[in-house]
């Protein structure tokens, strides 16, 4: 089977289904909280086969939402989060990347098997389950952890276009805001081409980072004693904390629960097609977060090695901006635009899936309230504008600081939505 080649099914194109479903309960101009968007299948996963061993062909068909799914363990927040371990801690938090990508891992398993067991998405099981007071007040939670990831995101974009382009960062804001449109306007061609957009984009980020990686002629005996032996310096607690909390992001659970119903598994899918379909989707994750494992990793020994001095009192850690003249000194010149271009295609994909999963969560909770789709992303896009812009403007000296923050939230927010998750699914009558 193509990569590439979308199927024919029974159903059109995702987008169309979300606009007819728009239409449908927009009718005479009314809103309803009880019309549900539905997501349908677009990707046809082939006929129904007993699970007795692997197919790479298989496995192709069932390729894409592991991917999309790990692009939030890439984020420009987690490359700062990377960048400040490795300069504190040197090698010695690598086996915490390590582990909290396992956990990460999972978690992800966790959700993609509750798209795929019920059909329906994490926010719309929610919204089942509880009433409306409740839901909303879990909207609303979720809806700001995506918003803050959402401001790290654009100033991260903002910043690689700094490097590359020299704009003033609010310029570089401005610019990014049309990446929503952009990704809007992509949707238009089927879920496989926004999928292998997104795969495009981790690899130059694999290509830059492991470059850079190389250059700096790294320790292996550091970098796996790094990964064997735990170790948590007393001066790297916060990095830690914001480590974990970077890699683990609570509204990836939506997304990914949402992203694996864009396989079709057949009209009322059997327990084998189920099984065959997460057998599948976990391979996948196993290997998509693997890859981004590996590209953190890049980040946080490069830094080990360029700026990390074993016993100095560090007075202020480099940001994402600074993290470029550090390597332009160190490795020349041409370093820093390695660096900005993974940070562009980082903060590029993250903005996106951001948008997605903003996307999947209001509908999912709210139905169809919102007469237009690009409303939605309007708002929640000028939402995240708002306060970015006043940190280009006002806080740009701040950025790292707010950075190291809001990285450590989802690090207490995960297990609170992790429980949520298990409560809506219990209740379900369809686990």
């Amino acid at each position: 089977m193509s990569l590439s080649g979308d199927q024919p099914i029974e159903t059109s194109r995702l987008l169309q289904d979300r606009l007819n479903n728009y239409q449908t309960a927009s009718a005479n101009n009314s809103y309803d909280w009880n019309v549900e968007i539905d997501v349908k299948g677009q990707v046809n996963t082939g006929p129904e086969q007993e699970l007795s061993g692997f197919s790479f062909r298989k496995l192709l068909q069932y390729t894409g939402p592991g991917w999309l799914m790990a692009i939030a363990y890439l984020d420009p927040g987690n490359l700062e989060s990377d960048l400040q371990a490795g300069s504190i801690a040197g090698y010695k938090l690598l086996w915490l990347l390590f582990w909290s990508h396992v956990a990460g891992l999972a978690i992800q398993i966790l959700s993609l098997r509750l798209g795929v067991v019920t059909q329906s998405h994490l926010a719309q099981l929610i919204r089942r389950n509880y009433n409306r007071p409740t839901s909303v007040a879990i909207w609303l939670f979720t809806q700001c952890a995506i918003i803050g990831s959402d401001i790290q995101e654009i100033i991260g974009t903002a910043i690689a276009l700094k490097i590359i382009f020299r704009l003033q960062l609010w310029i570089g804001v401005m610019i990014t805001a049309t990446d929503t449109f952009l990704f809007m306007w992509l949707q238009q061609y089927g879920v496989r081409k926004v999928e292998i957009f997104f795969i495009s984009l981790i690899g130059v980020m694999i290509g830059c980072f492991w470059l850079e990686m190389f250059a700096t002629h790294p320790s292996v005996e550091s970098i796996i004693r790094g990964i064997l032996v735990p170790e948590i310096p007393a001066e790297a607690k916060v990095q830690a904390v914001g480590m974990v909390g970077a890699v683990i992001m609570p509204h990836n659970m939506f997304l990914h629960s949402a992203l694996v119903m864009s396989r079709y598994l057949g009209t009322t899918p059997t327990e084998n097609k189920k099984k065959e379909a997460n057998f599948y989707f976990a391979i996948e994750s196993a290997i998509s977060l693997f890859v981004s494992y590996l590209i953190n990793l890049a980040v946080v020994v490069v830094f080990a090695q360029v700026f990390y001095k074993p016993g100095q009192t560090i007075t202020q850690l480099p940001g994402l901006y600074d993290a470029s003249q550090v390597l332009s000194n160190t490795l020349g010149k041409s370093a820093k635009y390695f660096w900005a271009l993974g940070l562009l295609a980082a903060g590029q994909c993250s903005t996106m899936t951001g948008t997605l999963a903003g996307q999947y969560v209001v509908e999912g909770f709210l139905g169809a309230i919102f007469k237009k789709q690009w409303h939605r992303v309007a708002l929640t896009r000028a939402v995240a504008l708002v306060p970015s812009m006043l940190v280009a403007v006002l806080a740009v000296d701040r950025f790292d600081t707010m950075g190291e923050f809001l990285n450590s939230v989802p690090a207490y927010s995960s297990d609170s939505h992790t429980k949520i998750n298990g409560i809506a699914a219990s209740n379900d009558q369809d686990i």
